[in-house]
């Protein structure tokens, strides 16, 4: 995924054409953008779809919300950064409590089969191996490893005590050691 970064005063003559809904602006905005958002919300959620309507939900409060930016409290790719992850924290609330169904034909399942035994614990990329981790501390781990979220903050997002979160980091972390370890040996 490639992240098209705006000149500094690219994105501030940007962000001020945007706050007059200029749709130049917001399609430039948008394009510039949303690599790292994919990146950052398919974390959250595995479909495609549900990524793509994280991130068009994300840049509708961006847009709405972007005349109250100030470049003074920090840079605008942390304030929409932290708009996205407000975001895919909604939708996954939303969607942990709804139930998993999808209907398997002959076709999807000798194609998830075949799939699946080709594919092994010594994946290449990162995220796969991200993964495989419990879902709770998949997130805790993304929230803080890569995010760069402090405990506390991870607990009131995802409902936990800090020592909750402390917790699945460690236990996260001992498993990422042994599935590396396994990939790359000692």
């Amino acid at each position: 995924m490639e992240f098209n970064f705006l000149e500094k005063s690219e994105l501030k003559d940007i962000i001020l054409r945007c706050s007059k809904n200029d749709r130049i602006a917001q399609e430039k905005l948008y394009r510039s953008f949303f690599g790292l958002f994919y990146t950052i919300a398919k974390d959250y959620v595995a479909d495609h779809e549900l990524v793509t309507e994280i991130i068009n939900q994300a840049f509708l409060k961006i847009f709405v919300n972007i005349a109250t930016f100030d470049e003074k409290k920090g840079p605008f790719e942390g304030w929409s950064k932290r708009i996205l992850q407000n975001v895919c924290i909604d939708i996954y609330r939303r969607e942990k409590n709804r139930p998993f169904t999808e209907e398997i034909s002959d076709e999807s399942a000798q194609g998830y089969f075949n799939e699946q035994t080709h594919s092994t614990i010594f994946n290449e990329d990162m995220a796969k191996v991200f993964q495989q981790l419990p879902d709770m501390t998949r997130k805790v781990c993304q929230m803080y490893l890569v995010e760069g979220y402090p405990h506390k903050e991870i607990g009131e997002v995802l409902g936990l005590s800090e020592s909750t979160s402390r917790w699945h980091l460690m236990e996260g972390k001992k498993k990422l050691r042994e599935l590396l370890k396994d990939k790359y040996g000692e």
